[in-house]
């Protein structure tokens, strides 16, 4: 469990799940009987701060933050959403800079146009980075990412194939320049694989199958992360197994319509704009998993 539960009015539940009914080959117990994926990073950082306040206004301040939110927003929602007027807030900038980051769907043009439109008509100065698509005026050119990404206010990343995306950023070593941002107080933000890929572990359909499997990701945060929860048993179901062969370590699991506010490596805030959205924190204790429902603060006013 990562820091004071008490502080979120949690509400305990022990769950105990038949692991019969889970599909072949979507937990994976580790090898070396440690707790989660084999091979995963170690935490490198030391939890910041628990200030609210935007890290640039403060004078030599570079607070770590990244905003995980688990489904929702321009890419999910017809109308304006709350958690997208959410994230330009957090910036603390009357005109913030914010880049997109379209990877893990292949840069698809309309998830692109999407995020223009949204944070354009939010009063931000947007961009994206593309490795599928040729250039145009809204792009940051991949001879120049790493400089330009250094400079953003925030960095967005979209849904879609969280294994894919990581596999991209890894050959072209995107992976260490968002590290380098999220050092230098750039707010990381995103939602559903783009919630996942901070983690030490994602639970994903990113293996194209009907089950959910356990992924190693960039190892930012602490423990594993499962998105959409609510909206499909099987994740939940899937998540607790998984938990419970070691496959993945304790993780925050996120619905949609709610986000979670990480600073340095530890929870600062959950957010919800729909009733009943939130977020639960999972652990196994003595073969059964306890799901920890948080707490969240409505933005939707």
């Amino acid at each position: 469990m990562y820091g004071p539960m008490a502080a979120f009015g949690y509400v305990e539940r022990p769950v105990r799940v038949d692991l019969s009914r889970v599909p072949e080959g979507s937990v994976r117990p580790l090898s070396d009987g440690r707790l989660g994926p084999p091979n995963r990073r170690q935490s490198r950082n030391q939890a910041a701060s628990s200030s609210r306040d935007n890290p640039r206004s403060t004078p030599g301040a570079s607070m770590q933050r990244i905003l995980a939110v688990g489904g929702g927003g321009f890419m999910m929602e017809d109308t304006p959403s709350p958690i997208d007027r959410h994230i330009t807030g957090l910036t603390g900038k009357a005109r913030p800079r914010i880049c997109y980051l379209a990877t893990p769907s292949g840069d698809l043009p309309a998830h692109l146009d999407k995020f223009h439109a949204a944070y354009g008509d939010l009063g931000c100065e947007t961009s994206h980075l593309a490795f599928f698509r040729q250039p145009d005026a809204r792009s940051i050119l991949v001879s120049d990412f790493r400089a330009r990404l250094l400079e953003q206010d925030a960095i967005f990343v979209g849904g879609g194939n969280t294994k894919s995306a990581l596999a991209v950023w890894r050959e072209w070593g995107l992976d260490t320049v968002l590290k380098e941002a999220w050092g230098s107080g750039v707010l990381l933000a995103g939602m559903s694989a783009g919630a996942m890929c901070w983690f030490e572990a994602g639970l994903t359909d990113s293996f194209w199958g009907s089950a959910y499997r356990p992924l190693d990701c960039l190892g930012l945060l602490p423990g594993g992360c499962a998105v959409h929860y609510s909206s499909d048993s099987k994740r939940r179901e899937t998540l607790h197994a998984a938990q419970q062969t070691r496959s993945i370590p304790s993780s925050i699991a996120i619905d949609d319509f709610a986000a979670v506010m990480y600073v340095g490596t530890s929870i600062n805030t959950v957010v919800s704009w729909r009733t009943g959205s939130t977020a639960y924190q999972t652990y196994c204790k003595g073969g059964t998993v306890i799901e920890t429902a948080l707490s969240a603060k409505q933005i939707n006013v």
